[in-house]
């Protein structure tokens, strides 16, 4: 059985602070959508690697296909549950239908993440067929504060838990990367975390939108710096301040070692 879980959480004191907020490394029930994007449009490109990973049929983290037969996700949206109870939609702007769905071989989390600290949140799904979508390509560096950056997901739209349904349609935001001190709750570490500040006021990543990508780079070139962790202040409402990212770019020695090995 899966604990209840959220893009937004953090230490154990935060997530008293958030009292809606569930404790970071918990995942999210099948039927409680984790984090969506607030202020986003419906995705204008094709994201051909983007993934849904779904127990039960639903949705509940986002994903991205970084080789034939591995995705790439947050190390709390496959805590407590086995992969024989996954499955992986690639490929498709609506998670619902179209695309590849397949099963999963395994899964594995970042040794450093744990329930007390979310550094770490990052985490390997060994799909169990290879797939014919053209995987993203990992960043060899994530880039200083001001660089442009932009989300995707199938989050909700609004900005606190149970508030509504997740869309059906892939939803990206244009964000930029900003000071760490700009995130003032459960940053761990600026050398494998990314404070992410929105273009637009009050949007940002919500609620189902965990576990998926924030990319750089210009439509057609966009390449993959980080995966979606969680909220960067005490206001447990969504988009009301930046959000925190796992620097995927910072962990490529430990993906290549699984994914090339």
């Amino acid at each position: 059985m899966r604990k209840t879980a959220t893009l937004l959480g953090g230490f154990a004191a935060a997530a008293m602070a958030l009292a809606a907020v569930p404790a970071a490394g918990a995942t999210p029930a099948p039927d409680e959508p984790n984090t969506m994007i607030v202020g986003g449009d419906q995705a204008s490109e094709s994201y051909e690697w983007m993934a849904s990973l779904q127990q039960n049929g639903k949705h509940f983290c986002g994903a991205s296909l970084i080789d034939e037969q591995w995705a790439l996700t947050a190390a709390h949206c496959i805590q407590e549950v086995s992969a024989d109870e996954l499955q992986v939609r690639i490929g498709s702007s609506d998670h619902t239908t179209g695309g590849t769905l397949t099963g999963v071989d395994s899964t594995e989390a970042h040794p450093d993440y744990a329930d007390e600290s979310p550094q770490g949140d990052i985490a390997l799904v060994k799909l169990d067929q290879a797939v014919e979508q053209q995987p993203v390509e990992l960043a060899q560096q994530a880039g200083q504060a001001g660089t442009s950056t932009s989300i995707i997901g199938w989050g909700l739209t609004c900005r606190t838990r149970g508030c509504g349904q997740p869309p059906e349609q892939l939803q990206q935001l244009d964000t930029k990367l900003v000071s760490d001190l700009q995130c003032t709750l459960g940053f761990v570490d600026g050398a494998t975390e990314l404070c992410t500040g929105s273009e637009k006021l009050l949007s940002n990543a919500c609620f189902g939108d965990s576990g998926g990508p924030q990319l750089r780079g210009e439509p057609g070139d966009r390449k993959l710096i980080g995966v979606t962790s969680r909220l960067g202040s005490p206001v447990p409402a969504c988009g009301t301040a930046p959000s925190i990212y796992t620097d995927a770019t910072a962990y490529g020695d430990w993906i290549r070692s699984h994914t090339q090995g």
